[in-house]
């Protein structure tokens, strides 16, 4: 099977045996040693009921405890901002919009904002009264060169089909406009310290994972032009490490701690003894993720990375 992404080498399977941390279902992984980017395999015939629902995005109300929740939408909100300041888009589509975070703020600073979703998405996401919320069903939704900035906000690697996902939304993005795609870092440092309980890693759900070079070669195949690429988010990068090192220490409970921060139903079902094992290690992994994630931002091997990129013709 050839490389989906960069076309250029036939994929190879790798030894690592991946658990997903809530159905504790077991995936293998494909590498390409061209572009450096691995595909999720042997997955559910139906993704979206199997591995997502209330055990993923936990409630309605929001996918973390209130406190995380509030550091959660704060963080969306300077993105919101950031893109408003760099781009003055007077239309936004954001694919894959979960919450809305995002688009709400920029609605408030007076962009238009539409978000394409999964007709499978979680029936609150598809019924959001702030957004204007469409489905992949539907055909011929914009015209073309209707948008000025189109946004990936940690979606690409969940698609099945990203490379047309991308085709589709170079169609509606204008000349000159911009797409911003964020995403897991694979070829980061905290992914190849442990593969396997790589926090970011999140089989089934990422069916990509891509590595810097590999998107940057992508969109450049695309006729885009890159403009910047950066850290995705520090509390993302920083948590990554964090996280993929408490693993370590619990290898067959994978995330406890994460699943512990959501609260809610996901916090109910953590089982205790691996998180007593995950919170008592703190005291190892904390300043080691500290050190990673300083080293992983002074040589730009961020555990996540954002790329925007202008759509040349």
């Amino acid at each position: 099977m050839l490389c989906p992404i960069c076309q250029q080498k036939t994929l190879s399977q790798t030894s690592h045996k991946c658990s997903d941390y809530l159905s504790k279902h077991t995936f293998t992984l494909l590498n390409c040693h061209a572009c450096g980017c691995y595909i999720t395999q042997g997955i559910s015939q139906n993704p979206t009921t199997d591995y997502y629902g209330t055990a993923y995005y936990n409630s309605k109300k929001g996918k973390f405890s209130p406190l995380i929740e509030k550091i959660f939408r704060f963080n969306h909100k300077r993105n919101a901002q950031f893109f408003y300041k760099n781009f003055q888009p007077k239309r936004v589509l954001e694919m894959g919009c979960g919450r809305a975070y995002i688009l709400r703020e920029l609605k408030q600073l007076g962009v238009q904002v539409y978000c394409l979703e999964s007709a499978g998405a979680a029936e609150w996401i598809l019924k959001n009264e702030d957004v204007n919320v469409l489905t992949t069903e539907q055909e011929n939704i914009w015209p073309t060169e209707f948008f000025q900035l189109i946004v990936f906000w940690h979606v690409f690697e969940h698609l099945p089909d990203p490379i047309t996902a991308l085709e589709q939304a170079t169609q509606v993005l204008e000349k000159d406009g911009v797409l911003c795609i964020s995403v897991p870092n694979i070829s980061s440092y905290q992914a190849q310290l442990a593969l396997a309980t790589w926090f970011h890693l999140d089989v089934p759900r990422h069916l990509f994972h891509f590595s810097k070079k590999g998107l940057i070669e992508l969109l450049e195949r695309h006729d885009y032009e890159i403009l910047k690429v950066t850290s995705g988010d520090a509390i993302q990068n920083l948590f990554g490490w964090f996280q993929s090192l408490a693993n370590l220490f619990t290898p067959y409970a994978p995330n406890t701690l994460y699943r512990f921060l959501q609260g809610g139903s996901a916090w109910r079902k953590v089982a205790k003894f691996p998180l007593l094992i995950q919170l008592l290690t703190a005291i190892i992994w904390v300043p080691i993720g500290l050190l990673g994630y300083i080293i992983e931002e002074l040589t730009a091997h961020y555990g996540t990375v954002t790329i925007f990129a202008k759509k040349k013709v």
